[in-house]
This record gives structure tokens, C-alpha cells and sequence, in this order.
């Protein structure tokens, strides 16, 4: 960078890691007060000009302590080394779209994850799935065990009814496209009305395509007084993910292998049945089986025939990174093949990424990335069913009696009790998804100029995400189910289309005032997003024998949706620091989107903060405290409406055989509005005993106001329902983090984080009746969540027998889906530098699901505790229960509570000097290593898992669960490899 200044004085010096010795390259060094900066080289070195009326340098790095150092008169040379930063307090955390801050000064609670805590404990297969139980704030759960992940992250609460629920994801600048795209199986499993396409075919939110191992940090905005810069779609939160680049050092090649299995993490049993049990349940047809299977000695387990199969899991990683001074780059590649715990099923990822940055002068900065990624999905077929197609809903109409296992030439006998054979399913349809998909992204930064007293950058980027997604489902008319079909023989193939095009254009301004401590810092800039996704899908019947095309079938159905956004924004900020004691920040975005009723209207979001570092200031003299930071910030965001909420659209309809057009019975609203967030969240910051210990404590009030609603209108309009804004959700909730490091010895050191976090929400104006929310569930007979006034949007009611005459008194709350709180135990452990022991653990309280598997195998008889009396009623408890349906839905609402241990991970580092003496010097490290995942769950959940939700990633709704694909748990060996 360009210097100027009078009567300066060089100085040169050296940086170094305290830990090991070795040069920092990288390292930032600035003058203190000043704009004056420069980095140091690949061999630690730095030279920098020191104006005669300052004498402090500061020295800050990623992952290590910021280090400040008083030069005496007429000093020249300095040598230095960095601490490791153990709790974060050094680390540069995202204020704006273009600035960033050391987390010591920060005014929001904003959550940053490393690349070691994503991927250095154990594997994932999903980025989102590595995040679970690591995010204070976040609900994040899985919703199936299919392969491929499926994950529904919710922060702070339940921030929508009905819109978009998912956070805003920015990876290295760009805004991703997180779509959950359904195939349509339903078209065969009945499980929406008509068959329609809905989301309860377990789709997977895109996501899942991003290589965790690419990933250097990811920050997360939990609320809109953090998230606020980014708008109207920053309702949810804001993930910002930025990944891994090359270093000014010497070329380094990193390799990884890691072989696993994965298993089913529990299984329910299945009941042992007796000739009578067997006759009360399938009558004189189920005698007559059970008598036959009794004689053969052959009684089968079905739930391990489809459940049981051990998946091979592989993971092979490669990335080579380096430069020089004006040359950095990082290129990475994965290969991924995971197999599921049902046979056919499994998750294949390619995937290879290139970062480069280049220092085109001292003034110009380029970079860029590019990221392909080829995923396959087999997901297999589990969740609601309506005519007894899926898996799960076959099983519970299985007894262990039957045998529908193929004989010796491969012909599948039919299931006598049900409308299909699941083994015949499972071996011969398919259901698949392969995804192409590019992520890349280009920035130019010129520094207009850089005096000691300020700086200006103007920063320009692009970036565009695209990817095809084809999935195909064949159902052959060889499968039982399909012989009793009209038209035998099924194929729905779908195509999906996505591009997300973003520009932004950046300006920073830095400005401290002669001979003081104060720094303005104000940014400014425009930014635009176009989104264009279009999705195809055909539903073909009664196919050619051994034919699976389109137009080899006898009747075809054909929908097709295109949805285009195209956002616009301007954003502003300004921030002063005094002394790095008062740091104070205000801004505001303005947002128009095509998708409001008025296009041309930009909302506001405006974002204010405070912190005061208490233990900067002259007075402070606890040398115990090193850091009391109090903050205070205030944000508002948004939440834009879906696709075609504002119009009116039209329906293709067939009127024998003549092809036209209805009106949709919902009316569009021309004055829809988005959603709007208004957050205040206060908190302290405590740093003990040379930052052995830090606190944080945040607590928050987020009220969300003109909530996307529906409601019904007079027929005569010729409509049914409008979306309006309208309506009143609060949410308030409290979270702490407490990380220490409680022993630091050279044979044993051990670091240790724990968090806490709880949330509460209540529906404070409602102005429209009472009403089952999307996705959840089925009726108050079976347990519903609804979302009524002065209740908790998440809340079950349900029918039940309060005064125990046989019958149901009405409609009452039995349980809440959300939790009570939770929290998170992340304990690190070294001996003797080599050898390390990570676990995480993650411990829900409270929250209640829907659990309708275990209805179904009542209805069928097949329970697994069918025949046990826990009560001593005299009554089984599975006749009990079924005697039940109609009369209670409580049966149904169970406590989902659960410890679990996430992750655990052991690893050994060979000692650098083995290496040497070995490799003669060729291999920088050696890692070996074994961890686990999901491996240890208590739960009092009668289910397979309780993080489960057939209907994806709705809004509010969690927690139903119809017959899911199991979760599993893992277990993996590894081999890492530095050269």
C-alpha cells in the first residue's frame, strides 16, 4: 500500500507462531491510530514506515492473540510472537458488507465457526449438518436420515408463519440458491390430496452441495440487528460462508482419506407374535401364515431386511495452496461416495473448487473463485403415505410371519396384508437426483489512496450460482402395486433450472482525526440479485413393459413453474471508533423487490449499535478482568413474500379432452408487503485471567409485524383465499457461551466451551381465526400445530378425555414443539501436543413431537410393545392405544428431549521429528485418527430419532413424524497428509 507521512522512521521486524517458532506470513501490521499498513512475507519479515508521532505497531492474525508493541526512541527493529487466540477475541468479525471488526469490539452477538470446528473433529456429509449443536441460537435438526442430509435451520426463534424460514446463505460474496425442490413421488404415495406435488417427499435443500472441507469460517447472523445490512431477505439470519485461500509461502499439498460405516442408530423391535395374536390381527390367513412360518423355524426381521445394511462411507480429499507476494491461490477437489443403511440408497459428491487472488499493483487487488460440484442422490422412498407404498408405511403392515423375500429366480411374491412388497420396491424402482452445479465469483479492490490519516477503497463484485437439477423416479409396472393400477407402470421425471446472478459495487472510506484516538470508518454502495429458477415435472402412466420414456406411456402430466426475482438495494453505514473504549455504528438499507406489490417502493431497514469496552479505559484496574465489554444494538430486517403471491395465476385444466384454463382459487394481493423484523438485543462480554475464561451473555426481544397470512374471502368474489400482511409474532430469548481454558500445560492442555440457549414465542396479534399451520400435521384428532392468538406459534393441540368417561371433551394444547432450552459441550483435550481428544455434546430439554409411526403399527397390529400391560390395565398397551384414537390425540404427543454426543474425534499428530528423520523432510504432517458421529443418544422418544419432520422445512411445523427414513450413526477412520 502507498505511504506517506514526514519524518518517518523504518522499521523492520519479524513475526513468529510462540507456540512452534515457525514464521507468520500474513500477518497484519498496521500503526496504531493510522491507516498506515502492511503484511508481513512468507518468511515472517515486514518493513514499515512509522511516523515520528507514533510509536505503537499492532499485530494481528487469524487464530492468534492481536499484539500490540511500544517502540523506544530511535528503535529500528522489532521481533514478535503471536499467542494462539484461544476464545476468539481477535478475530475478524463482518460489520457491513465490506468492513469488518475484531470481535473485542463488536456490538452484535454474531457466531463465527472455524474450519477446524466444521470438519476437524469428524465428517459430515452436509455443511449444514456439521453445524448442528455448534450454533447458540439455532435450532438445527435433521428432518430425515436419507442420504444427502436434509437439515432445517432456524435462528432465534420462529421468525415467519408462512414465508421463507431458511436463512440467507452468501458464499465468498455470492447469494446461494437453498432450495428444497420436490420430486413429486407423491404422485405415487398419495401422501398430498390429489397427489399433487407438495413437500412431504423428503426433497434436499441445496446446501448439501457445498465441500465443508472447503470452508475456512462461516459466520452467522442470528438476528436482524446483526443480519439488518442485508435486507429484506435477512429475516432468518445470514450464513456467511467464505472459503479457504492460498498463503505467500511455499506450495503446500494437503491430502485426506477417510473410510467409515454407518449403521442405523436404532432399531424399534418388532412383535413376536403367537397363532391367536396372529389371527386377531390378520385374521384366519394370518393363523395359517404364522402356523407355516412356526413349523419352517423362519421368522423374519423386516426392519433389519430394510433397515440393516451397513453403509461404506468414503472420503478423499486433495488441495494444493500457495504463491508469493502478489500470487496467492487455493485448489482443492473431493470425492465423495456414502452408501445409506437401506440397501440402494446413498450420496455421491464430486466436487473441485479454485481460489485465487492477485496483487495487480500496490493499489489494485484481484480475486476470484470458481466452485463445481456433480452430486447423486438415491434417497429411497419413506415419509407419509397414503397408499401403502413407502417403506416405512409397508413395515408397519409386515408381520415377522410372512415371507416376501424373492425366491431363487428373483420373483417377488405378493404382500398379503399391504398394497406393495417393500423389498420388491426397494430392489427394483428407483429414485434418484443428480445435481450440476457451478458457484463462482470475481472482485476487483482499488485503494484510491492511503495516508496516515485515511484511506479509500472501492471494492466491485460479481458472482453468480447456477446449477440443473434432473431427478427421476421409476416405478416399473412389475411392482405390486403398479399391477392393480389402471395404468401400470409410472415414471416422473422433473428438471429444475436455477441461476442467482449478484453485483455488488463498494465504497470505504477510513478517516482518524489528527493527534486522537478516533476512527470513522463509512461505507456505502449499491448492490442488485436476480433470481430465475424454473422447474419442469412430468407424471407418465402406464408404460411400455421395459420402457421408461415419456412418450412411451399412455397418459402424461405435465406442470411447470418458472419464478423470477429481480431485488435492488442501497446501503450505508457509518462507525466510530474512540480508543477502541466506544465503538458505535448506525446504517440503513433500502430494498425493492419485483415480488412486492409495488415494485417500485424501497423499504428501509435501518441497523444501530454500541459497544463500550470498559476495560480500556484509564480508570480500569482489575488485572484480573482483562476484557468488560457492554453492548447494546437495535436492527430491522425483512422478509419478502413468495412467488405469485401477488397475482392471481392460472390452472391448465382438460374438459373432454379440450385443453384450457381455470382461475387458481387463491387471489393474488396487489399490496402485499414484506414481513418486518424489529430486534433489540443487549449484552456483556467478560475476559478473565488473561482470557482463560470469557463470558458472553446476550439476551433479545425480536417482534416480527405484518406477517404474511391467508384468509378466507366471500365466495362471490370467485376466490378462496388472499394472502395479506397482517398479524403480531414475539420472540424472546437468551443466550450465553462460556469458553475456558482450564488447564494449559505443555503434556496436557484442554479448552472448553460451553452454551446455552433458550427461546420463547407467542403469536401476540392474530387477525383471523385460528388455524392449522403448513405442515402441521393432520387434524385435531390425530394432534395439529396451530397457530392461535396468545399461544406459542409451535404449540399442539389435539383432542383428549379430561374427565375419562371414553369420549374426547374438545380441543386442548397438549404439548410445544419447541424446546425448553438447549445447550452445547465442546471439550478439547492435548497430551503431549501429539495426541487429541475432541467431543461434542448437544443437550435438548423439553419440545414435544407427533409421533404417527407408532399409530400406524398399532392400527396394524405390529408394535413392537403391542402385547406389554405398562399401566397393569389388564389392557396391551397397543390395544390401549388404538382404543384411544378418536377419543385422545395425547397418545400421539411425546417428549423429544435428548442428550447426544454429536461428535467425538481421536487424533495423533506423528512427531515432526520422526517425520524428518523418516521422509528426510518431504512431509510437513502426518495425522491419524478415528471419530465418531451421532454414536450415544439418550432419548425418552419412542421413535427411531427424535429429530424428524415430515414435512421438510416449513416455517413453524417440526416434529411430525409418519414412518421417516432412521437416522444413523457413523464411525470413521482417517488419514491426513501434509507435504
Amino acid at each position: 500500500m502507498p505511504l506517506t507521512g514526514w519524518a518517518q522512521t523504518t522499521v523492520e521486524g519479524t513475526v513468529t507462531d510462540a507456540e512452534d517458532g515457525s514464521p507468520l506470513p500474513g500477518v497484519n501490521v498496521t500503526v496504531q491510530n493510522t491507516q498506515i499498513g502492511t503484511l508481513t512475507d512468507p518468511d515472517g519479515t515486514f518493513t514499515i514506515n512509522v511516523p515520528a508521532d507514533r510509536n505503537t505497531l499492532v499485530f494481528s492474525f487469524v487464530g492468534f492473540q492481536r499484539t500490540t508493541v511500544t517502540l523506544e526512541e530511535g528503535q529500528t527493529s522489532v521481533e514478535v510472537s503471536l499467542e494462539p487466540d484461544v476464545v476468539g477475541l481477535d478475530e475478524v468479525v463482518v460489520t457491513g458488507l465490506a468492513s469488518s471488526i475484531a470481535r473485542e469490539n463488536l456490538a452484535n452477538s454474531v457466531e463465527t465457526i472455524s474450519s477446524d470446528d466444521l470438519a476437524g473433529r469428524t465428517n459430515s456429509q452436509t455443511l449444514d449438518g456439521a453445524l448442528s449443536g455448534k450454533v447458540a441460537g439455532a435450532e438445527i435438526s435433521s428432518y430425515s436420515g436419507a442420504p444427502g442430509g436434509g437439515m432445517s435451520v432456524k435462528l432465534r426463534g420462529v421468525s415467519t408463519i408462512n414465508g421463507n424460514s431458511q436463512p440467507l446463505y452468501i458464499i465468498d460474496g455470492v447469494v446461494v440458491n437453498n432450495s428444497a425442490i420436490p420430486s413429486n413421488v407423491n404422485a405415487v404415495t398419495q401422501a398430498a390430496a390429489g397427489g399433487s406435488r407438495s413437500n412431504q417427499d423428503n426433497p434436499v435443500n441445496r446446501i448439501a452441495d457445498l465441500n465443508p472441507q472447503d470452508i475456512e469460517s462461516i459466520e452467522i447472523l442470528k438476528g436482524p440487528s446483526a443480519a439488518a445490512i442485508y435486507g429484506g431477505r435477512a429475516a432468518n439470519g445470514v450464513v456467511i460462508i467464505n472459503t479457504k485461500s492460498g498463503a505467500s509461502d511455499a506450495t503446500r499439498v494437503d491430502f485426506s482419506q477417510t473410510l467409515g460405516a454407518t449403521t442405523i442408530r436404532k432399531k424399534l423391535g418388532t412383535r413376536q407374535f403367537t397363532a391367536e395374536t396372529a389371527e386377531a390381527a390378520f385374521g384366519s390367513e394370518g393363523r395359517t401364515l404364522f402356523l407355516e412360518a412356526q413349523n419352517e423355524g423362519r421368522f423374519i426381521d423386516y426392519e433389519d431386511e430394510l433397515f440393516g445394511n451397513t453403509g461404506l462411507l468414503s472420503t478423499t480429499s486433495l488441495s494444493i495452496s500457495g504463491g508469493n507476494e502478489d500470487t496467492r491461490f487455493f485448489l482443492s477437489g473431493l470425492l465423495q461416495n456414502d452408501d445409506g443403511i437401506v440397501e440402494r440408497t446413498g450420496y455421491d459428491k464430486r466436487s473441485v473448487r479454485l481460489n485465487l487472488d492477485h496483487d495487480l499493483s500496490d493499489r489494485i487487488q484481484l480475486s476470484g473463485t470458481v466452485n463445481y460440484v456433480n452430486a447423486n442422490t438415491r434417497r429411497g422412498l419413506t415419509g407419509n403415505d397414503n397408499s401403502g407404498t413407502t417403506f416405512g408405511v409397508a413395515l408397519t403392515a409386515t408381520p415377522n410371519f410372512i415371507d416376501i423375500r424373492p425366491d431363487e429366480d428373483g420373483n417377488y411374491p405378493d404382500h398379503p396384508f399391504n398394497a406393495s412388497n417393500p423389498l420388491q420396491t426397494r430392489d427394483l424402482f428407483t429414485n434418484q437426483e443428480v445435481v450440476n452445479r457451478t458457484i463462482t465469483s470475481a472482485q476487483v479492490e482499488y485503494t484510491a489512496f492511503n495516508t496516515e490519516q485515511q484511506s479509500l477503497r472501492i471494492i466491485g463484485q460479481a458472482g453468480a450460482d447456477f446449477f440443473s437439477l434432473e431427478s427421476e423416479a421409476l416405478f416399473p409396472e412389475t411392482l405390486q402395486f403398479e399391477r392393480t393400477s389402471p395404468e401400470p407402470g409410472t415414471s416422473i421425471l422433473g428438471e429444475t433450472t436455477s441461476i442467482n446472478t449478484n453485483v455488488r459495487l463498494l465504497g470505504v472510506h477510513s478517516y482518524t482525526l489528527s493527534d486522537s484516538d478516533v476512527t470513522f470508518t463509512t461505507q456505502a454502495g449499491v448492490t442488485g440479485v436476480r433470481i430465475d429458477q424454473m422447474t419442469s415435472n412430468f407424471v407418465a402412466r402406464g408404460l411400455i413393459p421395459g420402457q421408461q420414456n415419456l412418450d412411451q406411456a399412455t397418459s402424461l402430466s405435465p406442470s411447470q413453474v418458472r419464478e423470477v426475482q429481480n431485488d435492488r438495494s442501497f446501503f450505508a453505514q457509518e462507525e466510530v471508533n474512540i480508543a477502541n473504549q466506544v465503538i458505535a455504528t448506525v446504517g440503513v438499507r433500502g430494498d425493492r423487490s419485483t415480488l412486492n406489490g409495488d415494485v417500485d417502493r424501497f423499504y428501509l431497514y435501518p441497523k444501530a449499535s454500541a459497544a463500550l469496552n470498559i476495560h480500556n479505559f484509564a480508570f480500569w484496574s482489575a488485572d484480573a478482568v482483562n476484557q468488560f465489554k457492554l453492548r447494546a444494538a437495535f436492527g430491522q430486517t425483512g422478509n419478502i413474500a413468495g412467488f405469485g403471491t401477488k397475482f392471481t395465476s392460472f390452472e391448465a385444466v382438460s374438459v373432454g379432452g379440450v385443453a384450457g384454463t381455470l382461475i387458481n382459487p387463491q387471489r393474488g394481493s396487489a399490496d402485499v408487503e414484506p414481513e418486518r423484523q424489529t430486534e433489540i438485543e443487549a449484552g456483556i462480554d467478560l475476559g478473565l485471567w488473561d482470557n482463560r475464561a470469557n463470558l458472553a451473555l446476550t439476551v433479545y426481544r425480536k417482534e416480527i409485524t405484518d406477517q404474511l397470512l391467508q384468509r378466507e374471502v366471500p365466495a362471490s368474489t370467485g376466490f378462496r383465499l388472499e394472502t395479506f400482511n397482517g398479524g403480531t409474532l414475539l420472540n424472546r430469548g437468551v443466550e450465553a457461551t462460556l469458553a475456558l481454558v482450564p488447564v494449559e500445560r505443555d503434556r496436557f492442555s484442554w479448552n472448553s466451551r460451553t452454551s446455552f440457549w433458550a427461546n420463547d414465542a407467542e403469536v401476540t396479534s392474530l387477525p383471523v381465526p385460528a388455524f392449522r399451520a403448513l405442515g402441521g400435521g393432520f387434524g385435531a384428532t390425530l394432534g395439529e400445530i396451530r397457530i392461535e392468538e396468545g399461544q406459542s406459534p409451535t404449540q399442539i393441540v389435539g383432542i383428549d378425555d379430561r374427565n375419562g368417561d371414553g369420549t374426547s371433551d374438545g380441543v386442548f394444547q397438549l404439548g410445544d414443539v419447541a424446546p425448553d432450552f438447549q445447550m452445547s459441550f465442546t471439550n478439547d483435550f492435548t497430551f503431549y501436543e501429539n495426541l487429541t481428544l475432541s467431543v461434542l455434546a448437544h443437550w435438548k430439554k423439553g419440545g414435544d413431537n407427533l409421533n404417527l409411526s407408532e399409530l400406524l403399527f398399532d392400527l396394524s397390529q405390529t408394535s413392537p410393545d403391542f402385547d406389554e400391560d405398562s399401566n397393569n390395565s389388564g389392557v396391551p398397551d397397543g390395544a390401549e392405544r388404538v382404543g384411544n384414537v378418536g377419543v385422545s390425540a395425547a397418545q400421539f404427543v411425546q417428549d423429544a428431549s435428548y442428550f447426544r454426543i454429536r461428535e467425538i474425534g481421536l487424533f495423533y499428530d506423528l512427531p515432526t521429528g520422526l517425520l524428518d528423520r523418516t521422509f528426510n523432510g518431504s512431509l510437513r504432517s502426518v495425522r491419524i485418527g478415528a471419530s465418531a458421529r451421532n454414536w450415544f443418544t439418550i432419548t425418552p422418544y419412542k421413535s427411531y430419532d427424535p429429530e424428524v419432520n415430515n414435512f421438510g422445512t416449513q416455517p413453524v411445523s417440526n416434529g411430525v413424524e409418519v414412518t421417516p427414513f432412521p437416522q444413523s450413526k457413523e464411525l470413521f477412520f482417517h488419514l491426513r497428509v501434509g507435504l
